[in-house]
């Protein structure tokens, strides 16, 4: 039996709302929320909305930043975890993750729908992996050698997910993070940025999750 209750979609700001509503068409099994940029935004208006309704789930949805040779400009980036990289304290032995304070944890699971993923390819690029959630996004070469050493699977780089994720998880719900690549993560440079092919990559991940609806499944419930 498929679980009827919408799937709430989280982005940071109203262009990418525009973008996904374009691709999901009349769909009533997902409503977008502008949830505002970085974590701690996210994370207050996700969990207010989810106290408004009962929901599925939560996918994070936007454009993000790519690690070279992991996900180019215009591919579409689904998380198979989150990491929160700056959470936790320097030392003059090196960086102690929150985990290693023993306070927490600065990774969450994120779902990433085999069935789903392959609709997307259908479409566009895909790159599976993690996604970090940051609060500075990169714009050295020096910190994205850092990032780069959280693991060989890293795709990309955002600064919501994390704040999404523990929302959801907060009320036992799935999370997912859907991210457009606009950008190479690295040296800062605006001049070639692709906002146009990230754009256009979010509204055909979009379309692919209203796919799925209209084959009378969910993403949070298809058989893998």
């Amino acid at each position: 039996m498929i679980d009827r209750k919408p799937i709430l979609i989280v982005v940071s700001v109203e262009p990418e709302k525009q973008a996904v509503l374009q691709g999901l068409g009349n769909s009533s099994a997902y409503e977008v929320l502008v949830g505002g940029v970085g974590m701690a935004q996210a994370a207050a208006r996700t969990a207010r909305q989810l106290t408004q309704k009962h929901y599925q789930g939560t996918i994070n949805m936007g454009i993000a930043g790519g690690f070279p040779g992991k996900a180019a400009n215009g591919t579409v980036a689904v998380a198979t975890s989150i990491i929160a990289p700056e959470i936790g304290a320097e030392s003059p032995g090196g960086f102690l993750t929150i985990d290693a304070l023993g306070f927490g944890t600065q990774t969450l699971p994120a779902v990433a729908n085999d069935s789903y993923i392959g609709k997307l390819q259908e479409a566009v690029s895909v790159a599976t992996g993690t996604i970090l959630s940051v609060m500075t996004v990169t714009g050295t070469e020096a910190t994205l050698n850092v990032r780069q050493s959280y693991g060989k699977d890293i795709v990309a780089e955002a600064m919501e997910g994390f704040g999404v994720a523990s929302a959801a998880a907060e009320f036992g719900l799935p999370f997912a993070e859907v991210r457009s690549i606009s950008n190479q993560v690295g040296i800062r440079d605006k001049a070639s940025w692709e906002f146009a092919s990230a754009f256009s990559s979010l509204t055909k991940a979009a379309e692919k999750l209203k796919e799925v609806e209209q084959l009378g499944d969910c993403f949070f419930t298809m058989s893998k």
